[in-house]
């Protein structure tokens, strides 16, 4: 199947509101039942005949054009790059996409092993001297 730019938009609008599909923090998305009926929905709401099999064709191709641009726009943004060098693609569908998919592509926060190490030998410290203080002290019980 031929697709045009304006197809492929179309697509991608359709796609966008189905995020069950593209978004695996949303609940349905490990659901297989819910992920194709969302496939179906988009398929009957096209302007034009195609199958869902071509579809997910598409989107596996349009991701693949999509990441390596997403990923020179994300190194053209280093610490003291101004705004003039950020890189701006020109490809048809990129502002589409990134619109909603950006966020999908965000790496979780994390904390450095180094701070982690620092917590955790905090931890076992305050916990050490905790369990000597128990130990030690001696409690003064009244009599009933």
């Amino acid at each position: 199947m031929e697709w045009s730019n304006e197809m492929s938009l179309e697509f991608l609008k359709l796609y966008e509101q189905e995020p069950s599909i593209w978004n695996p923090k949303n609940p349905d998305h490990k659901n297989r039942n819910l992920v194709n009926d969302a496939w179906v929905r988009i398929n009957n709401t096209l302007s034009f005949s195609s199958t869902i099999q071509e579809l997910k064709k598409k989107k596996d191709s349009l991701m693949a054009s999509f990441r390596p641009l997403l990923s020179k726009v994300k190194s053209s943004m280093k610490t003291g790059s101004g705004v003039d060098d950020v890189y701006k693609p020109n490809w048809f569908a990129f502002e589409t996409m990134a619109k909603f998919l950006v966020s999908v592509y965000q790496p979780r926060p994390t904390i450095s092993t180094q701070v982690s190490f620092i917590i955790i030998s905090y931890y076992y410290y305050i916990h050490k001297h905790v369990q000597a203080l128990v130990q030690t002290q001696t409690y003064i019980t009244t009599p009933v």
